[in-house]
């Protein structure tokens, strides 16, 4: 199993919420909002990147647990929808998941 975890533009939600709908046997996201802050590339020059602190934006992380099969589907379902170009568009992080445990579940 695969946690997909993507910090993206606030307003890009809807967008990437819907992304999310199509693909088939996705089980479900989780929203969370947040405020963050990273060191942004700009290249205005066109030759040397400049690196400069962005300041705090509003964001939401939006986390997806799924099976192997569909990460490659998840990601680029969140890419695509929450890109804009700009700059801060967010972050794509995957990592594997050892073992899910569904609460309501009795353990044996």
């Amino acid at each position: 199993m695969k946690e997909i975890k993507a910090y993206i533009k606030a307003f890009k939600r809807e967008t990437v919420t819907r992304a999310l709908h199509e693909i088939d046997g996705l089980d479900g996201a989780s929203y969370s909002k947040v405020l963050g802050f990273g060191r942004g590339k700009e290249n205005s020059s066109g030759y040397t990147p400049n690196y400069d602190i962005t300041s705090a934006s509003k964001h939401v992380k939006v986390e997806v647990v799924c099976e192997d099969a569909l990460e490659a589907d998840v990601v680029e379902a969140i890419h695509h929808a929450a890109h804009t170009g700009l700059r801060a568009d967010g972050r794509i992080f995957v990592s594997d998941v050892r073992r899910s445990i569904r609460i309501q579940e009795v353990p044996e």
